[in-house]
């Protein structure tokens, strides 16, 4: 089983480096001779596994290249946020809950209310919440920005935040990864600079964990 399991694996990856951003259909498109159980299960594992993200934007999915550290190697990171030492199991449950619900498929579609807006998309908090911190931030250099973001961190392919220049030359076939309209360009000393729009629940967790210990108030409108 598990030999099946990592052609299945092999398989998704595979056509997530040729395809990107593929939807689900997508994939399952491109892997007729795979069930759409055992495809289904092939990509939870792969997101779990930290190999693929789903961006909840448009419900595509990335191939990372980044594999998850595993549980043991995990935990004491996740538990020490706010503490000195392990996060009790209740504390744990309700920041879980802050982050919003998983659904069935591996994704949510939780929206999060900042600074008085509510309704907003993953990609749309993330936006807002860098925003917030360069106006708080006013004479920080972008490079600064980045390192207190934990841009590529967070972001390994695109960086939470990046200089607009850099940016455009991601765009793939038409497809922006970023927030590119005029309204959204962040405006750092003489640099321009935007907020990748490729944003997932495992990937924005981290960020909200930032804001929190900012003293930033994100709630989840579910």
């Amino acid at each position: 089983m598990k030999k099946v399991m990592s052609k299945h694996h092999d398989a998704v990856v595979a056509f997530l480096k040729s395809h990107p951003n593929s939807t689900f259909d997508t994939i399952k498109e491109g892997n007729k001779k795979i069930s759409d159980i055992m495809l289904r299960k092939a990509v939870k594992d792969l997101q779990e596994e930290g190999m693929i993200m789903s961006n909840d934007e448009d419900g595509g999915y990335v191939f990372t290249g980044t594999a998850a550290k595993s549980k043991a190697e995990t935990k004491p990171a996740l538990s020490t946020v706010g503490a000195k030492a392990t996060v009790p199991a209740e504390k744990k449950k309700k920041d879980d809950e802050d982050l919003g619900p998983r659904t069935n498929s591996g994704r949510d579609f939780s929206k999060y209310s900042f600074n008085g807006v509510s309704g907003l998309s993953k990609g749309k908090v993330a936006l807002a919440i860098c925003k917030q911190y360069v106006k708080d931030n006013s004479k920080a250099s972008l490079t600064k920005i980045q390192e207190a973001l934990k841009s590529k961190e967070i972001q390994p392919r695109y960086g939470v935040i990046a200089e607009i220049g850099l940016a455009r030359k991601t765009t793939v076939n038409k497809t922006e990864r970023y927030f590119f309209k005029e309204g959204d360009v962040i405006k750092i000393a003489n640099q321009k600079a935007v907020v990748t729009t490729q944003w997932s629940l495992a990937t924005l967790t981290p960020l909200l964990k930032i804001a929190k210990e900012l003293g930033y108030k994100v709630t989840v409108t579910k």
